[in-house]
């Protein structure tokens, strides 16, 4: 099988063999499937198809084991790269995969909070340091309005957390023992789907604050980053605090609550890869792993639409349309940084990519959206190719 993820470049080599027992007319087969251990997608070892999403494919070979000998059946005339992984495997239940019954919505009422007397990035780390994810978002709303006022000072550069707190009550496991998320057929299925959501706006409102507690006060040439930067991923941040509330809400429509499922924190790796340095992190985090999101958003909003969920669709499209902007401003601050220091930004992009990122960038784009967001073909289709 093709070692890289077509949904999002993932290292597919990482991740286990899932072992499923399925019923057929002539008794019970096994079914094998490779887990990318970025976003759990699913892909057949048989025939190379997402089990999740069907417009993801990747390549699968013919191997026939003779005479102590391995050969492989493909049709491609370049060189390939060849290795053999062993890789985890266990047997998955195919109930849905829920806390026990005492586990209570994640989303309840808690004290008011309060952020008196303290500078932007002193609310930011604590928003990194809150637990629960009400108080989150509720945070989050009010360092923004307060922000926005013209209340809070910039301040100086403080310890930032490694990684954000999350609720005791959380259950976190590895990517691939997430519940299966299904196609968005049965209201479980989009329950799963819209979780799997709510988990990733959890991380990227932390992602937002990280990025200001961390990076608000780098300079470039001995100019501080302007104000403007802080403004910009407040209102990222407000944004994907008011995403995380639709689809808890959403959620609660439909039957359940946020904590419901296990959810994985694989999102936060690529925050902690990016941790030292501006650039990698604008590239990585929002012109790579964001910018994918631009690419494969439409096909979730498809599977809703196709189950006529058009209250989940209306959500849905709100959140890919406020996704363009942070894109957009990814860019625009990478754009910046490379002009105030001299340097080619597609070079630069292109560098970052193929050192942190595994792969290359795997199509199809949303070139349309990808443009209103600032990045125009020259950024990534060189990417897809190397």
């Amino acid at each position: 099988m093709e070692s890289t993820c077509p949904h999002s470049g993932g290292p597919l080599y990482k991740g286990p063999v899932e072992i499923q027992d399925i019923e057929d007319t002539v008794g019970c087969k096994k079914e094998l499937h490779l887990i990318c251990p970025w976003h759990a997608y699913r892909f057949s070892v048989e025939t190379g198809k997402s089990v999740d999403d069907d417009i993801f494919e990747t390549a699968v070979f013919g191997v026939v084991l003779e005479d102590d000998k391995v050969y492989l059946d493909y049709e491609f005339t370049e060189k390939l790269e060849i290795k053999f992984i062993s890789v985890p495997n266990y047997k998955r239940d195919t109930k849905l995969e829920t806390h026990d019954e005492q586990v209570s919505d994640l989303t309840d009422k808690f004290a008011s909070v309060d952020v008196s007397g303290k500078t932007l990035v002193e609310c930011a780390v604590q928003i990194l340091n809150t637990p629960d994810p009400t108080e989150k978002v509720e945070l989050t709303k009010l360092v923004a309005s307060k922000w926005e006022a013209g209340e809070l000072k910039v301040g100086n550069a403080i310890p930032v957390p490694d990684r954000p707190a999350r609720h005791a009550e959380l259950q976190i496991v590895d990517r691939w023992k997430t519940k299966k998320i299904g196609k968005g057929g049965s209201v479980q299925s989009r329950i799963a789907i819209l979780h799997a959501l709510a988990n990733v706006e959890q991380w990227a409102i932390d992602l937002a604050w990280d990025i200001i507690a961390r990076f608000c006060n780098n300079t470039f040439n001995d100019e501080k980053l302007p104000d403007d930067f802080c403004t910009d991923f407040v209102q990222v941040a407000k944004e994907e605090a008011t995403h995380f509330t639709f689809l808890v809400e959403r959620i609660k429509d439909l039957g359940s609550y946020y904590g419901a499922l296990p959810v994985h924190d694989g999102l936060w790796d690529s925050a902690t890869l990016t941790s030292a340095n501006l650039l990698d992190r604008l590239a990585i985090v929002h012109m790579v792993h964001e910018a994918r999101g631009l690419d494969v958003n439409p096909s979730t909003i498809a599977k809703f639409k196709k189950a006529n969920d058009h209250e989940s669709v209306v959500k849905l499209e709100k959140i890919h349309n406020d996704e363009v902007g942070h894109v957009y401003r990814g860019q625009k601050w990478f754009t910046f940084i490379c002009g105030k220091t001299g340097i080619d930004r597609y070079e630069k992009f292109h560098h970052i990519v193929k050192n942190l990122f595994f792969g290359p960038l795997r199509p199809p784009f949303n070139a349309e959206d990808r443009l209103k967001a600032g990045l125009d073909a020259k950024f990534y289709e060189p990417m897809a190719e190397y």
